[in-house]
C-alpha cells in the first residue's frame, strides 16, 4: 500500500474527499483512491492535491522530492526507478495509455485503458509462463472498470500512447451497463455473460470480508486451477457458477467493488 498523508492534511483543514476532488478536477473515488494508497497519482494530479491543502510534496507524499530528484538526474530511466518513485504515491509517467488486444476466438480487436504501473505490470507478466492446469490472469483497473485478462487468450497486444476512446461495449451498450455490472467473456469467442450483482460492502477489518467480487478478482490473481468454480449470486438472490479455465475477461463496474464512502469529515 502507498504512503501519503492526504487524509490527516485535509481533515485538518476540514475538507472533505469530495470538495478536495472538485479543487483538483477529479473525481472523490479517484480522490479516495489515491488516499487509501491503492494507486500512485500522477504528478500533476499529486502537485494539484498539495496546492489544494497548501503543503509542499514532500510532506504531502513523504520521501517523493528526494526521489524525483534522483529520478531526474538519470540519464536512462528504467521501469524499476518509475517503480521506486511509485511507493511514495508519485506516478511520473504521465502518457495515456491503452492496451489493443485481440483475445483467442474473437475477430474484433479491445482497446483497453490501462495505467503506466499497470503497463509496466502487463509488460512482466507475459515474461513468465502459466504453469499446467492454471489460470494466470492480468487484474488491471481503469477509470471506470476492474479487468481480469486471461494471459493464455491472449493472441496480440500492443501499447498506444494515444488515449484512445475505449473499445469494449463501454459507451455504445451505455442503456445495458446502467443495468449490468459485470461482464464476463468466454473463451474461444464464446460470447459476453452480463450479470447484475449488488455492490460489495466496504471491507470489514474485523472479519476480513471484503465481498463477493473483490474476493472474486482475489482468486483470479491467485493463479487458480482450469477446473476450479466460482459462484456469484446476483442481485436475486440467484446464484450462478463460472468455471475459471472457461473465462478469456472479466470487466466489473469499479462503483460496485469500490463504492464511494460517506465523507462527512
Amino acid at each position: 500500500m502507498l504512503q501519503n498523508n492526504i487524509k490527516q492534511l485535509r481533515t485538518q483543514l476540514s475538507i472533505t474527499q469530495r470538495e478536495l476532488a472538485f479543487m483538483v478536477g477529479t473525481s472523490q473515488q479517484q480522490i479516495q483512491r489515491i488516499e487509501t494508497g491503492k494507486v500512485a497519482a500522477k504528478l500533476s494530479l499529486a502537485q494539484a492535491i498539495c496546492n489544494a491543502l497548501d503543503k509542499p510534496l514532500n510532506v504531502v507524499f513523504p520521501e517523493s522530492d528526494r526521489l524525483i530528484n534522483d529520478f531526474r538526474k538519470k540519464r536512462r530511466k528504467t521501469d524499476e526507478d518509475l517503480e521506486a518513485i511509485a511507493t511514495s504515491g508519485i506516478e511520473m509517467d504521465s502518457g495515456l495509455w491503452t492496451v489493443k488486444l485481440w483475445l483467442q476466438g474473437y475477430q474484433d480487436y479491445l482497446l483497453l485503458p490501462i495505467s503506466a504501473a499497470d503497463k509496466r505490470r502487463f509488460y512482466y507478466y507475459f515474461q513468465e509462463k502459466t504453469a499446467p492446469n492454471t489460470e494466470r490472469f492480468l487484474v488491471f483497473d481503469s477509470s471506470e472498470y476492474r479487468y481480469a485478462l486471461n494471459m493464455r487468450e491472449v493472441v496480440f497486444h500492443q501499447f498506444l500512447s494515444d488515449g484512445l476512446r475505449p473499445i469494449v461495449d463501454e459507451e455504445d451498450d451505455a442503456c445495458e451497463d446502467d443495468y449490468f455490472n459485470v461482464h464476463i467473456t468466454l473463451v474461444n469467442g464464446g460470447g459476453d455473460i452480463p450479470l447484475c450483482v449488488e455492490s460489495d460492502a466496504p471491507q470489514n477489518e474485523e472479519t476480513c470480508e471484503i465481498g463477493q467480487l473483490n474476493a472474486f478478482f482475489e482468486m483470479l490473481d491467485c493463479e487458480p486451477e482450469t477446473t476450479d468454480r466460482y459462484m456469484l449470486t446476483d442481485e436475486d438472490g440467484e446464484d450462478a457458477f463460472i468455471r475459471i479455465g472457461s473465462i478469456a475477461m472479466v470487466r466489473v463496474a469499479l462503483d460496485v467493488l469500490e463504492p464511494v464512502e460517506d465523507d462527512d469529515e
